[in-house]
């Protein structure tokens, strides 16, 4: 009878921590899904569009956007050092996005394009590194 009790609590405590670790995982899947729609609506604002001398650079928007992620980035939670330093790398790009947006001086276009390109290559190197080396996150 004790053997029984101790077998069932064993896959009762393995099955939680199944659960809760798998949780954590999606829900940073989550927070890169919604990344992804306010990514394209600053990409689509890189000045380069064909057309873009007759639709001003929407200054207001990338602004807000980057605003919007840097908040969802904040929801992250942390499992390990490398994963804690990539997003401060991305919340430190978004946050230099949202200050340059914010300015719209002239130079504001191209502050916020290279911002943009480093943020792109830490996000690159997140999933790269969760998704092929440990299959963790998105």
């Amino acid at each position: 009878m004790k053997r029984k009790n101790i077998f069932i609590v064993c896959i009762i405590s393995v099955s939680l921590l199944i659960a809760s670790s798998s949780v954590s995982f999606g829900s940073d899947k989550d927070i890169c899904k919604k990344q992804i729609d306010f990514y394209l609506k600053i990409k689509m604002n890189d000045g380069l569009l064909p057309g873009d001398e007759f639709n001003p650079y929407d200054f207001k928007g990338v602004a807000t956007a980057a605003k919007a992620m840097l908040a969802n980035e904040k929801k992250r939670t942390h499992n390990d050092k490398n994963h804690a330093a990539i997003t401060k790398l991305v919340s430190g790009h978004l946050a230099d996005i949202e200050e340059a947006a914010a300015k719209a001086a002239p130079g504001s276009v191209e502050s916020v394009g290279h911002s943009l390109r480093f943020l792109y290559l830490s996000c690159k190197a997140c999933h790269k590194v969760y998704q092929t080396e440990k299959r963790l996150r998105p």
